[in-house]
């Protein structure tokens, strides 16, 4: 199944999931005030940078990421845009914790481009088989959207992550997001919200 119709089934449940009350609001413009470390399994870490933008329905993620924990702009990696529906849900969440009063919330992945900036991580998403990551050759600075491929078996699919649950809690300018699964990847079940919050994003002005 491809990811736009995992998108559009994930679609229709928005609408049977949400709550009479009003949910916080995330629509603006975020981004990183710092180098971010992300967790990829075993002892395996990423440094990324984010820039989200969501309206009242949909989102679009900027993740770029870079080679070294200083995020330094002349050792980008790669940087990945994600968009897609979007709801935020009304009843918060009670638990006492880093989490107590952030909103659970459902991300719908339907489409992914990839761009790869830097040689050795072309040539990386070049190994993937065919058909399993964007469908041209891939070089350096050359954007590929890899929606029709179900993502990107290298990188990010859609077979394994169609969608995401997590939490929200904005507080004053800044959106916090839930921590990262340890075993890196997504986190596609309600059942196991993050007990942890990632490092804040600050209200940016609008594109």
């Amino acid at each position: 199944m491809k990811g736009l119709s995992f998108a559009a089934i994930a679609t229709l449940c928005l609408a049977t999931q949400a709550f009479a009350a009003e949910p916080p609001s995330i629509v603006g413009h975020w981004k990183s005030t710092q180098c971010e470390v992300r967790p990829g399994g075993g002892d395996q870490k990423y440094y990324v940078k984010r820039d989200f933008t969501y309206s009242k329905s949909d989102s679009k993620a900027v993740i770029t990421f870079y080679m070294d924990a200083t995020c330094n702009e002349a050792q980008k990696m790669s940087r990945v845009v994600i968009t897609g529906p979007y709801v935020v849900r009304s009843q918060p969440v009670t638990t006492a914790g880093a989490t107590q009063g952030a909103s659970p919330a459902h991300f719908i992945f339907s489409t992914l481009k990839i761009t790869p900036l830097a040689d050795g991580f072309a040539q990386y998403l070049n190994t993937a088989a065919p058909g399993t990551c964007g469908t041209q050759k891939w070089a350096v600075g050359k954007e590929q959207d890899v929606t029709s491929t179900n993502g990107c078996s290298a990188v990010f699919s859609f077979n394994t992550c169609p969608w995401e649950q997590d939490v929200v809690k904005v507080v004053g300018d800044e959106l916090f997001f839930g921590a990262r699964p340890a075993s890196g990847g997504c986190n596609p079940d309600a059942t196991h919200l993050p007990t942890e919050l990632q490092v804040a994003l600050k209200r940016a002005p609008s594109h």
